[in-house]
């Protein structure tokens, strides 16, 4: 199985996942261009090629690129900022971590759930993250992985804090068995 790890922000899912996981993506994909990004040491570090352009032309590398081109390649977002064409959705198998329990509050789909959690803290009995196939439609893929906790924060820090756990969590029980 090859694995492509997309991101926009750190990596630092990504990072944690390597050590947890004890296997590394065979590509890092990344829009973030900056060299100063934490963690960019520690991923480089790592010894995985890393791919680094703008969106648009990290697209056009994936609509003819022929090596990762077959049923063995999978594709996870980590905090990737931008949302795939269709036909980048249809081409590969593709799932992303989403910090927020859209299989309990589909509310929660879209940019910056764990703000909105926050926010209506009160409304949530449970909180959590997911991992879900990748389709058209922002956040509307099947839901692979799903783990939830008791919503017990009592600050954004630790809704943050608590939905990274929660990510790794559902990451690794997504990726255990199938890389």
């Amino acid at each position: 199985m090859i694995w492509i790890a997309f991101f926009s922000q750190t990596g630092s899912e990504i990072v944690e996942l390597t050590k947890i996981l004890d296997r590394k993506p065979d590509l890092l994909v990344t829009n973030n261009t900056e060299v100063t990004i934490p963690y960019s040491a520690e991923l480089r570090g790592l010894g995985i090629p890393i791919q680094s352009a703008n969106h648009d032309l990290l697209m056009k590398y994936f609509r003819h690129q022929t090596l990762y081109d077959i049923p063995e390649t999978l594709i996870s977002l980590h905090g990737y900022l931008r949302i795939l064409p269709v036909d980048i959705c249809e081409q590969y198998e593709i799932y992303n971590g989403h910090p927020g329990a859209i299989g309990l509050y589909t509310e929660l789909k879209g940019l910056d759930p764990q703000a909105r959690a926050w926010e209506n803290c009160e409304r949530y009995s449970g909180i959590g993250s997911v991992v879900h196939k990748v389709t058209a439609g922002v956040d509307e893929g099947e839901i692979v992985s799903e783990v939830t906790v008791p919503n017990l924060v009592k600050s954004l820090d630790e809704m943050y804090g608590t939905l990274k756990q929660t990510s790794l969590q559902s990451w690794i029980k997504f990726m255990e068995g199938r890389l």
